[in-house]
Parts: C-alpha cells; sequence; structure tokens
C-alpha cells in the first residue's frame, strides 16, 4: 500500500488499473495483495508460485490468471518440499491447483473448466515438445475469471522468456506461450472502477 501511494506521488496512476504480477517469490506476492487489498488490484497474474498466506479474507473477486509447469523442480505443481535451493533452506509449496479452487470458490465461479486445445511446440536444442494447456473458470461474480495455463516440459521460468540462469538449477526454459504476452490481454478486460484514489 505504501509503495502504491509512493508511485502515485511520483508518476500518473490509474488507480483503477493496478495489476500485479511476479514469478517464484514474486507471485506469492501477487497473491499477498490479492488477498489483502483486493479492493485495489485489478487482477494478478502469479507465474511459477501458488499462494502462501497466513490468512485469507480477501473483500473482492479477483480475475486471476496463473502460469505453472507441471515439471518445475523448484516450486512444484502438485505442492511438497521443494529441493534445497543453493545456500538457502527447503520451502513447502502449497498445491497450485488447491489453491485456486481457494479463489474458484470465494468467486463463485463454475467448478468445471472450459479447457482450450493443448498447445505444443518443439523446444531448441531439444528432442523435447512442451506444451501448454488453458483451463478458464468463468460464470464467476462480478464478471471475473479465473485462468490456469498449466504447462509440460518448462522449468521453474517465466514462459517466452529467454534462459537466465543455467538449467541444471531452474529447468529448461520454454517459448511454447509467452506469459506477458498473454497476461496483457486478461489485464486489459479488468478494471477497479470502486477502487479508492492513491
Amino acid at each position: 500500500m505504501t509503495l502504491l501511494k509512493d508511485l502515485a506521488q511520483r508518476v500518473s496512476v490509474d488507480h483503477t488499473r493496478v495489476y500485479a504480477t511476479g514469478m517464484s517469490n514474486g507471485a506469492m506476492m501477487s497473491y499477498r495483495l490479492a488477498a489483502e487489498i483486493s479492493e485495489r488490484i485489478a487482477a494478478i497474474a502469479p507465474v511459477a508460485g501458488s499462494m502462501v498466506v497466513t490468512s485469507f479474507a480477501p473483500s473482492q473477486p479477483m480475475p486471476i490468471m496463473h502460469f505453472h509447469s507441471v515439471d518445475d523442480p523448484r516450486a512444484l505443481y502438485r505442492g511438497g518440499l521443494g529441493p534445497r535451493f543453493p545456500f538457502l533452506t527447503r520451502v513447502m509449496h502449497p498445491a497450485v491447483e488447491t489453491s485456486l479452487q481457494r479463489w474458484i470458490r470465494y468467486n463463485e465461479c463454475a467448478t468445471q473448466p472450459q479447457v482450450e486445445p493443448t498447445i505444443q511446440g518443439a523446444v531448441q536444442g531439444l528432442d523435447t515438445t512442451h506444451t501448454a494447456t488453458k483451463f478458464i473458470y468463468a460464470s464467476c461474480r462480478a464478471g471475473v475469471e479465473i485462468v490456469l495455463w498449466k504447462l509440460t516440459g518448462a522449468g521453474h521460468v517465466w514462459p517466452g522468456a529467454g534462459p537466465k540462469f543455467p538449467e541444471w538449477l531452474l529447468g529448461p526454459p520454454s517459448q511454447v506461450i509467452s506469459a506477458s504476452e498473454e497476461m496483457w490481454q486478461f489485464f486489459r478486460r479488468f478494471s477497479r472502477p470502486e477502487a479508492p484514489r492513491l
């Protein structure tokens, strides 16, 4: 909240269109913002990180687009104790779909998703194929929507971005979809007209 107010003093901010995204810990941060100050956040798009909050009491329905690979070697899709990160302790990860179910219930979305055809794309230099399948939980209250992009083959990465770290550390990058493009198309559909001014 303090950061938003500080930004509003420095640059022009449309208080009705504040969005949150991030990867790994950044994804967890976006979920926390959605849970704690949902009246100010128009939509979130977490990447490769599930929801870890001490309390879940959002005040407004929240549009969510989540990106995650079932082969993520760090933030485990099905949940559980992740591997030791160099020089750090191991972290317990909630299952992605369990976390999303909390929002599906809160948003009063359809319990069965619409499933779009799987996108398949060869990965440069590898003999494997990555996939991305889009699950859409629609008919939510207040016109919001929850979308899960479920990937295979990709590691703990931002889909559509090039390799930033060694593959042995985070797993392979993936170009099967662009998370940045998908989330912007999602974000632009939602605003929070009643959001308090900053």
